[in-house]
């Protein structure tokens, strides 16, 4: 059973006529008549009474008949559906950002595509690096900004800006703006989690450094950028930050924050999203305005 019999059947119901059904829809009536012969054969049951003046529905012809025109204004709507797919951003925007990114750039960017589209609602999650990028590979996720560059056969990857790390303390320990990459064995740390790129980018400058990481004192591990920054006003410790997240509490002098000597702790902001997943249209209306936004080409 195949929709070109199903149609014909429909136009034969209608018009009681197989000659005249097979005009209205641009077919030879023997073509007509081979539609509907294999339509009973695939039912095994007989639709039409024939006669010689007109063609009327059997009892199971009109049984037949709701559902048939059931299934030809479904697959009417689904084509005027998928039509419409590619031009429809509506619905909602999921994007999972990492602590930097959601703490920055993520703000800005929703304003700006609520703006151009105003009925989207957005769902945004607030996770580690490592767990936006698996979530994505496991197509959970379908778009992400990490503080991090994902290299992989399903994952593509934009870098939207570069981000400089610096060490946060408190004035109470009058941390010198510029810090010898040794000297940080001194302190005590509060870390973030162990997929945190921010963490991931710190070590691996550590150890470019030739400084052994069990060497670094860790008090504690955290997955919060307010529970950092609280430890640290504290003075139990210190901590490495996105220096655009701690902005404003190095301007109100609430922390301090320092560089490492000879160290450069850049690091870029990259948006990902599986490579082998069809974005939906909202996804890629974002897609589009992180270009843009970021000059990306």
């Amino acid at each position: 059973m195949d929709f070109k019999q199903i149609e014909a059947f429909i136009s034969v119901a209608k018009l009681k006529s197989f000659s005249k059904a097979a005009n209205t829809i641009y077919l030879s009536q023997p073509t007509i008549s081979s539609h509907i012969a294999s339509l009973e054969k695939d039912l095994n049951i007989q639709l039409f009474d024939r006669t010689s003046k007109e063609v009327n529905l059997t009892p199971a012809g009109r049984c037949f008949l709701e559902y048939a025109l059931d299934i030809i204004n479904t697959r009417n709507n689904a084509i005027n559906c998928i039509c419409d797919f590619n031009n429809n951003v509506s619905g909602s925007l999921n994007l999972s950002a990492s602590t930097t990114p959601c703490n920055t750039i993520v703000p800005h960017l929703i304003d700006k595509f609520g703006t151009q589209y105003p009925h989207i609602k957005f769902n945004i999650k607030e996770e580690g690096s490592g767990e936006i990028v698996q979530a994505i590979e496991d197509l959970s996720c379908e778009m992400g900004i990490v503080g991090n560059h994902v290299q992989g056969d399903k994952i593509n990857s934009f870098k939207l800006m570069d981000d400089e790390l610096v060490i946060i303390s408190s004035p109470e320990l009058k941390l010198p703006s510029e810090i010898p990459v040794e000297d940080l064995l001194k302190y005590k740390f509060i870390m973030r989690e162990r997929d945190s790129a921010t963490r991931k980018t710190f070590e691996d400058k550590l150890l470019d450094c030739d400084i052994n990481l069990d060497k670094l004192n860790i008090l504690c591990e955290v997955n919060s950028l307010d529970t950092i920054v609280q430890f640290v006003k504290t003075s139990i410790g210190i901590s490495i930050l996105s220096k655009n997240v701690c902005k404003d509490y190095v301007e109100s002098g609430k922390i301090n924050a320092s560089t490492i000597k000879g160290v450069s702790m850049v690091r870029g902001i990259y948006l990902v999203y599986n490579s082998k997943r069809t974005l939906s249209p909202t996804a890629k209306a974002f897609l589009a305005l992180c270009k843009e936004e970021f000059n990306i080409e």
